[in-house]
């Protein structure tokens, strides 16, 4: 055994020599080195080399999984600004819609007011100079009368003096018809207000319903502008995910494959050695064969001093017997060995690959839960987001209405303290000119 043991471990070393020359003070010089190198020393080199090959390959593996997050990070960027510039200009857009409409329902009310405010400064002008002439024929039709009655008081009494009668009387009448003026033009007013504050009323319903309806468009854009970017960041979350998953695919398929390469290596390493032990046996056991048979016909000559040349034929004969059988014993005994090695091996790679097997099935699952559990924390955020936005929604509805109910309330004392003024002498240039330039009445002469 020891024999064997130490030719074994003769063929397991080399020698590699090295020369190295260069010139030292113009003469040559050569070095040379020896190292004994063994096959354990070769076989350790290629498995640090193998490694490095393996390591290389991760190292790729992780640069493009490095560069296949990047692009989807920043294509997940690009889809995330566009959501955002699409939810601005959607916003802008229905803002300016209905910004158009209440431009154009104030635009069509100055222009009627406009309108109404011109009919009826030419109606109340009108009316005036219609009045103003029918007065005037009656004034004249009066101070006739007047004149005819202040005759005949005169024949009948020559003394009595009745111009001032005849003043008084004709002031009355002018007063009398200054009061009918005033009050034909007051209704026209009246009516003309009446029917503004009509107008007006009117209008700020409108602009009102336009605004409650720009809100309620605004408040239900909001809400599913929140919907439609909860469901983009679920969308991206699920992508990132995918792409993990399908990068961690491609490196379990890398490692399998590195682990297949790594059990073959060691299956081809112990076919290799077994053969070679295999072919090293029949010349370990012919140079042990003819050792002991020297050292057996030794003995024999030393322990049997009288022996004939038959019985020492027997001997030998018997000897190369046992060891014929002992060789073949020690062959059926490497061949067992070797079977045993190589199962032993095969369990050893089947371990292994279930082991990376079960570790690969492990880390999936663990991303799988990770993703479940990102996405119910995003789903619980959006439902959070979504029940803030509602409650801020109640106080900016109230706040609305506040403020519609106040505008219509300010509009009603408006209107009623505007109604409720009396216009002491509508004719009169200093109350009317300042809304309806219309002529005064004792502009006539009278």
């Amino acid at each position: 055994l020891d024999f064997y043991i130490n030719f074994d471990t003769k063929r397991q070393k080399k020698t590699l020599k090295k020369t190295r020359k260069f010139i030292v003070d113009g003469v040559e010089v050569s070095v040379t080195t020896s190292k004994i190198i063994t096959d354990n020393d070769t076989k350790n080199e290629e498995m640090r080399f193998l490694r490095r090959q393996e390591l290389r390959e991760l190292r790729l593996l992780q640069k493009e999984e490095q560069r296949a997050q990047q692009q989807l990070s920043n294509k997940l960027q690009q889809q995330k600004e566009q959501i955002y510039r699409r939810f601005e200009q959607e916003t802008t857009s229905k803002k300016r819609q209905y910004d158009q409409e209440v431009e154009n329902l104030e635009r069509q009310q100055k222009q009627t007011i406009e309108r109404l405010e011109q009919e009826h400064t030419n109606r109340l002008r009108d009316e005036a100079k219609r009045i103003k002439a029918e007065q005037d024929k009656e004034l004249s039709k009066y101070q006739n009368m007047l004149k005819n009655r202040k005759k005949e008081v005169s024949h009948m009494s020559p003394l009595s003096q009745d111009g001032f009668w005849t003043f008084s009387k004709e002031q009355e009448f002018l007063q009398k018809q200054q009061q009918d003026l005033d009050s034909a033009l007051k209704k026209i007013i009246q009516q003309h207000k009446h029917e503004l504050a009509t107008i007006e009323r009117d209008c700020l319903n409108h602009k009102q319903q336009l605004l409650r309806a720009r809100e309620a468009a605004m408040w239900e854009l909001e809400e599913r502008h929140l919907q439609e970017k909860h469901q983009l960041f679920k969308q991206q979350l699920k992508d990132q995910y995918f792409m993990q998953r399908h990068q961690l695919l491609k490196r379990h398929e890398k490692e399998m494959e590195q682990m297949q390469r790594y059990n073959q290596r060691l299956i081809e390493e112990m076919k290799n050695k077994q053969t070679q032990e295999r072919a090293r046996l029949p010349k370990i056991q012919r140079s042990e064969a003819k050792t002991r048979m020297a050292m057996f016909k030794k003995s024999l000559r030393i322990t049997v001093a009288a022996i004939t040349p038959e019985q020492e034929r027997e001997k030998i004969k018997q000897f190369a017997a046992q060891e014929e059988k002992r060789q073949k014993n020690e062959r059926l005994h490497q061949h067992q060995k070797h079977e045993n090695q190589m199962r032993d091996l095969q369990l050893q790679c089947d371990a292994n690959i279930r082991e990376l097997q079960q570790l690969q099935n492990e880390k999936c699952h663990l991303l799988i839960e990770h993703e479940t559990q990102k996405l119910k924390e995003l789903d619980e955020e959006h439902s959070l987001e979504l029940k803030e936005w509602r409650e801020k929604l109640r106080p900016r509805k109230k706040a609305l209405e506040e403020e519609f109910a106040r505008k219509l309330q300010e509009q009603e004392v408006f209107f009623k303290m505007s109604g409720e003024s009396e216009c002491l002498n509508p004719s009169t240039q200093s109350r009317i000119s300042k809304f309806y330039p219309i002529p005064s009445v004792h502009s006539t002469g009278f």
